[in-house]
C-alpha cells in the first residue's frame, strides 16, 4: 500500500468476521487499533450471531450487526435486508478479515466505496483493495495476520491483546451460579470440549485430570453445552469427591464472567480459551502437532499461559484417526496447572 486510506473524521469503518467465537476474539486487537487512530469515526463489527456477544460492552465498539450464516446463505430477503441496513450506514470501507463469499459479495453490492480483503481468492474479486500475504504457511500467530490489515490505514496505536469485557452485572450473576453450586473463590476451569476445528485431547484424559486435581485439592468446574452435561455428571461416579459441572448454565457472556473469575482454565484450542485468556485468566491448552493447528497460529495471546503438545516433532496420522493427541499425558498437566495455581495463590 503506497498510501493509506482517504479516512475522514465522522467517517464509518465495518470489519467483517463472521465465523467462530476464537476467530472473533482474535480480530479484536484489529477492531480496537483502528479506533484508536480514529477516534472521530464510528467502528461497527459484523459477526456471526453466535459470537457476537464477546463485542459487547467494549467502548471501542461502536456498533454489532449480527449476522445468521445459515440465513446468509438461503435467504434472498434475508440477504437483501442486511444490504439494505449496509447500505443505510454508509460506510467509507470495510474490513473482510473473513472473506466468507456471501458477506464479501454483499459488501460489494451494498456499494462500500473501499472493500479491503486477501488476494487469491475466487471471491477476491468483490475487493477493490487487496491484502497480499498467505497464512497456509502459519508462520505467525492469526492475530498478526489480522493486524497486517492496518497496512492500509494511517500510521498509529495497536492494540496487541485481545479483550472481552465482562460487565458488573455478569460478573455477579455468575458468581451466584458458583455459590449456588457450593464452588470457592479459587477454582480451575475444565473445558474438554471443542468446536471441531482442531484435533482435541480425548474426554477420557479430561476426565482423569478433573480427579487426578481434585485430589490435589485443586476445586474443579466443568463447563460445556446442554448436550455435553450428561456426560460430564457421570465423571464424578465412584470418586469419593463430587463433581461439579454447570455445562449448559450459561450463555456466552455468562461464561465469560465464570472464566473472568477463575485462577486457571484448561481446554483445547477451541474458542472458550481464547476467551478465557481475553478476560485475564491464564490457561493451559492442548494443541496438536499439526502446522495448521499450531499454536505458533492459534496459541492463547498473553504471558503466563501454558500449552502443551504431544511430544513426537510432527503428527503424521490420518486427519480423522489421529491418537496423538492422547499421548499426552495427564500427570504432567495436573503438575503444571498445580504450579500455576499455586504460583497465582502466592500473588494473591
Amino acid at each position: 500500500m503506497s498510501k493509506p486510506l482517504d479516512i475522514q473524521p465522522g467517517d464509518r469503518i465495518l470489519v467483517s468476521r463472521t465465523d467462530r467465537l476464537g476467530d472473533l476474539i482474535l480480530a479484536l486487537p484489529l477492531v480496537e487499533s483502528l479506533k484508536l487512530r480514529y477516534p472521530e469515526c464510528c467502528v461497527d463489527v459484523l459477526a456471526s450471531l453466535y459470537a457476537s456477544p464477546v463485542l459487547e460492552n467494549n467502548d471501542r465498539i461502536d456498533g454489532i450487526l449480527r449476522v445468521q450464516s445459515q440465513q446468509l446463505g438461503r435467504s434472498r430477503h434475508y440477504r437483501n435486508e442486511l444490504k439494505q441496513n449496509i447500505v443505510r450506514a454508509k460506510y467509507k470501507a470495510a474490513v473482510v478479515v473473513y472473506p466468507d463469499r456471501q458477506v464479501s459479495r454483499l459488501l460489494y453490492k451494498a456499494g462500500i466505496p473501499n472493500r479491503l480483503g486477501t488476494a487469491g481468492r475466487f471471491h477476491s474479486v468483490f475487493f477493490n483493495h487487496h491484502l497480499i500475504h498467505s497464512r497456509k504457511a502459519n508462520k505467525k500467530h492469526e492475530m498478526e495476520y489480522n493486524l497486517d490489515f492496518l497496512s492500509f490505514f494511517h500510521n498509529g496505536p495497536t492494540v496487541s491483546q485481545p479483550t472481552v469485557h465482562p460487565r458488573v452485572k455478569e460478573l455477579r450473576y455468575a458468581r451466584r451460579i458458583l455459590d449456588d453450586a457450593g464452588v470457592g473463590e479459587n477454582f480451575v476451569v475444565l473445558h474438554p470440549g471443542s468446536g471441531g476445528s482442531a484435533h482435541r485431547w480425548p474426554l477420557d484424559k479430561f476426565r482423569q485430570l478433573h480427579h487426578a486435581l481434585i485430589d490435589r485439592g485443586i476445586e474443579t468446574v466443568i463447563t460445556g453445552s446442554a448436550d455435553e452435561a450428561a456426560t460430564y455428571a457421570e465423571w464424578g461416579s465412584g470418586h469419593q469427591r463430587r463433581t461439579v459441572s454447570i455445562a449448559g448454565q450459561t450463555d456466552l457472556r455468562t461464561l465469560a464472567a465464570i472464566l473472568a473469575q477463575a485462577t486457571a482454565v484448561i481446554a483445547n484450542s477451541t474458542g472458550p480459551l481464547h476467551l478465557a485468556a481475553a478476560v485475564g485468566t491464564h490457561v493451559a491448552g492442548l494443541y496438536p502437532r499439526r502446522k495448521v493447528m499450531s499454536p505458533v497460529r492459534w496459541g492463547p495471546v498473553g504471558k503466563d499461559h501454558l500449552v502443551f503438545q504431544p511430544s513426537m516433532p510432527e503428527c503424521d496420522c490420518p486427519p480423522k484417526e489421529c491418537f496423538c493427541m492422547s499421548t499426552i499425558p495427564v500427570e504432567s498437566v495436573a503438575a503444571r496447572v498445580v504450579d500455576l495455581v499455586c504460583n497465582e495463590d502466592a500473588v494473591k
